[in-house]
């Protein structure tokens, strides 16, 4: 089969590779759609393990099932966020390999979706797993990763109607926030960003003041609001340093930071800050709401069309990767074996 394999720093190639063979617990589904994510373009852009195969973000058809799966038969249209622990530890053996401090993922340490057909292992319809309904397309299906890390971001911090919150970064993370506040009664939202698509869709979507990032600081916008308080809440979907110390000075007494962008280099902060203004910084970590952003999508709270904005073969593999880094208007960019 075709398969796109990372050989290099923005060196990717579609290579034949042997199919995938299903394992117990696992399946092995024929991929419709997969999308690169910003954790893809990092390997893309800095070079990772010559012949790792990403895509994490992907949905097709079931071709072939493992021992102990149950809830599916083959042909059922589904998508996954799966990998593998080591089987041993405390987590693994409670069921939540997601914890485990040995895990691999699909694309990293375990060959991605970026390609004809992916196995997928821990196969867990509820959990990692999960049929798409019938008014879901395998395009969208694509994105319900990115849309359920982001519902769990917003899970974490428990936000309220009277909230003011802070979203820094308007990638595909940044901009499923925004609506989901919307859906909870958040009414005061703050959205930074670059690029005219995602400033224009984070105001369509329902934030209340939106900031070109490339002219404009988030932070005295914040700060001169409801009379110098601050935000309640700041998404720092960014993972930059500059990002980190804008949601430090826009936080107030007792807010909560939550980190959901990948940083890419160490940060130097005084954790002082914290202790003295009852700070909480949270990490989102590699946790989702998987049937929680599905109902979204179902339901429309999200759009998940108006965040696709380009479709690339697997073919053009690197064409899909440069457009995801460079083109002004990108947001989501899908390859379609």
């Amino acid at each position: 089969m075709k398969a796109a394999v990372l050989q290099g720093e923005g060196d990717i190639r579609v290579e034949e590779v042997p199919e995938p063979t299903v394992e117990p617990g696992g399946v092995v589904v024929k991929v419709k759609a997969s999308g690169i994510c910003g954790s893809d373009l990092h390997g893309y852009r800095h070079g990772g393990r010559a012949g790792m195969r990403l895509g994490h973000e992907f949905s097709g058809d079931i071709v072939e099932i493992g021992d102990g799966v149950t809830g599916v038969k083959t042909g059922d249209r589904v998508t996954a966020m799966s990998g593998k622990g080591c089987g041993e530890c405390y987590w693994c053996k409670k069921g939540d390999f997601i914890r485990c401090r040995n895990l691999s993922l699909l694309g990293y340490g375990i060959p991605g979706a970026l390609a004809e057909y992916v196995a997928v292992p821990s196969f867990e319809i509820g959990r990692y797993a999960d049929k798409l309904p019938d008014n879901i397309s395998y395009e969208e299906g694509a994105t319900v990763e990115p849309v359920a890390v982001s519902l769990y971001a917003v899970r974490q911090v428990q936000p309220q109607p009277d909230d003011t919150v802070a979203i820094i970064g308007l990638g595909i993370l940044g901009l499923c926030i925004i609506p989901m506040l919307k859906s909870m009664g958040v009414k005061q939202i703050i959205a930074s960003g670059r690029r005219e698509k995602r400033l224009k869709l984070a105001k369509e979507f329902g934030a209340e003041i939106v900031i070109d990032a490339t002219t404009d600081d988030i932070v005295p916008v914040v700060k001169g609001l409801n009379n110098g308080k601050g935000a309640d809440i700041v998404f720092d979907c960014a993972g930059k340093t500059e990002t980190f110390h804008q949601a430090l000075d826009i936080i107030h007494r007792g807010g909560k930071i939550d980190l959901v962008g990948l940083y890419q280099e160490p940060i130097t902060f005084h954790p002082t800050f914290l202790v003295s203004n009852d700070i909480s910084l949270i990490g989102c970590g590699l946790r989702w709401d998987l049937p929680g952003a599905l109902d979204l999508l179902k339901n429309g709270t999200v759009d998940a069309r108006s965040l696709i904005t380009h479709q690339f073969p697997l073919d053009e593999v690197k064409e899909a990767f440069d457009a995801q880094l460079k083109a002004p208007d990108a947001i989501k960019v899908l390859v379609k074996p």
